[in-house]
């Protein structure tokens, strides 16, 4: 299963290397290379046209999907061996989902007969710098969630639930948090060149969305100490990496529902019901599995005072998480309000 989780990441290489080619060669053909580029468009943003299309991102979050998985099996090759195949099972599970959305609802290669002679162009508001590496950031801090949250999915279901896991997926989460960063970083800097002077205080839904699983992942990083030295806070551990990975699925869902008026809706979407299916399946059963094993995450130890160093990082907790809660009210309050 190992091996094969590597034959789908050079799988999916090839596919993106094929739909770059398309690209640079103005193969309109190609339904979605005449649909974001043309003879015109400059090469630097035929190479980046790929993500802005709902298709050629939904392809990109696959990719970088497979190569993580990839990375993270390779790594644990000779340790967890009890832990990998359920970790496999869920990564895969989630690859087997997104491969399933570009071939039913939005289809990287789909064809056009006759290729017409002119493509329609890359939208104005993407012919920035920025197109090359803020979005590729964003969803490769969005995707790499994925390696902790499988793996705190596998020790909940084989009930190893010490520290083991932490440790084998702190690289991907300090990464993960690294490129989730500088992606809103970035996305920053873009409103401030395309919105005028303030532009980066407006954030719209969509960078709601983003800051969200930064600020839980940031406590999650940050409480996963707790527990790797005094065995404490593991409710707590389990539930915000569950939460982060919502939280990422959440910025996809909001990137191409197209649910909330936002300035980086480019146009219509065909995936946002399956993505809120799988939103709402990874919460509900992340939540049901983690109920079952509340004995299991019982602390090793009590807090022993408010101001003690692990009293500290719970006030840190419910400081990170009030405020993502306070965004996400705000972010969805437009439909909350209208639903009411």
């Amino acid at each position: 299963s190992r091996r094969a989780v590597y034959a789908l990441a050079a799988l999916l290489t090839t596919s993106v290397l094929v739909l770059e080619s398309a690209f640079l060669s103005d193969d309109f053909g190609f339904e979605v290379v005449a649909n974001h580029s043309s003879t015109t468009t400059p090469t630097f943003y035929k190479l980046t046209a790929m993500w802005s299309s709902q298709e050629g991102s939904l392809l990109l979050w696959a990719w970088v999907l497979s190569l993580a998985s990839s990375g993270v099996l390779y790594l644990t090759r000779r340790r967890h061996r009890e832990l990998a195949p359920y970790a496999t099972a869920v990564l895969m599970g989630l690859g087997a989902f997104f491969i399933g959305l570009m071939i039913f609802a939005a289809q990287p290669f789909a064809a056009l007969s006759p290729a017409p002679a002119e493509g329609a162009g890359l939208t104005p508001l993407l012919r920035n710098p920025y197109m090359a590496i803020h979005p590729p950031m964003l969803y490769t801090g969005y995707v790499l969630w994925s390696i902790p949250f499988a793996f705190c999915i596998a020790a909940l279901y084989t009930r190893r639930l010490d520290a083991s896991w932490i440790r084998s997926t702190r690289r991907f989460a300090l990464t993960a948090w690294t490129f989730l960063g500088l992606g809103l970083l970035l996305g920053s800097r873009w409103s401030f060149e395309e919105l005028g002077w303030g532009g980066y205080w407006g954030w719209d839904p969509v960078e709601n969305a983003a800051l969200m699983p930064f600020l839980v992942g940031t406590d999650f990083i940050h409480s996963i100490m707790v527990q790797e030295k005094r065995g404490m806070l593991k409710v707590w551990n389990v539930s915000l990496i569950a939460a982060t990975f919502c939280l990422s699925l959440l910025g996809t869902f909001l990137v191409r529902s197209g649910i909330l008026e936002s300035i980086h809706a480019f146009g219509a979407s065909t995936v946002g019901g399956p993505l809120l299916v799988l939103i709402a399946i990874v919460a509900i059963g992340s939540t049901i599995l983690i109920a079952s094993r509340r004995e299991e995450l019982r602390p090793e130890r009590r807090i022993s005072a408010p101001l003690s160093r692990e009293g500290v990082f719970l006030i840190n907790n419910l400081l990170l998480v009030g405020l993502a809660a306070v965004i996400f009210w705000g972010t969805f309050f437009p439909l909350i309000a209208e639903f009411f």
